[in-house]
């Protein structure tokens, strides 16, 4: 005997049309950084952080968090265990996720190109490689993070990720 089920659909239009969409064409800030592709576990810490970023879109007024976008700094969210100087310094970055704060500078970086109103952003406790000082975003925990607001009247969209030692995030 056959079974009969009634399913009640309810067909919800998405946010922005795909007309809307198409418009997004607009490079507002763009920004890279380069990294030792040498050193592969941070590299791919570096490229899991900008694959959990890129394809964000940002309604107006919406803010956008980097630790609530990357995180958990887990094995099973894409993580590779880190040494720096060959033992963990916990103040510096994280041994699981490490590489991560070059990912929200990176971004940083690419929001200050594209106006937008930054949230919240701290520095390191020491100048990095990758960026002149002060132009860093660190994140750390859940007492560091980066974020920022889309202040535009229109939707923002994120594209990033790596390519042979090179990061870059478009906005």
């Amino acid at each position: 005997s056959a079974i009969r089920v009634v399913a009640a659909v309810e067909v919800e239009k998405p946010k922005i049309s795909k007309e809307t969409a198409e418009r997004c064409k607009d490079k507002i800030g763009s920004f890279s950084t380069t990294f030792n592709a040498g050193n592969v576990n941070r590299s791919k810490n570096v490229a899991n952080a900008a694959r959990l970023i890129s394809g964000s879109v940002l309604y107006p007024g919406e803010t956008f968090s980097v630790h609530d976008a990357i995180s958990p700094l887990t094995e099973e969210n894409g993580y590779y265990v880190m040494l720096i100087g060959g033992e963990s310094i916990q103040n510096v970055e994280d041994t699981l996720g490490g590489g991560v704060c070059q990912v929200s500078t990176t971004l940083y970086n690419a929001v200050l190109r594209a106006e937008l109103e930054v949230v919240e952003r701290s520095p390191h406790s020491m100048v990095v490689s990758y960026v002149k000082p002060s132009m860093d975003a660190a994140i750390a925990g859940d007492y560091k993070d980066f974020k920022f607001k889309n202040n535009t009247d229109v939707p923002i969209y994120i594209q990033g990720g790596t390519y042979s030692g090179t990061l870059y995030f478009n906005i």
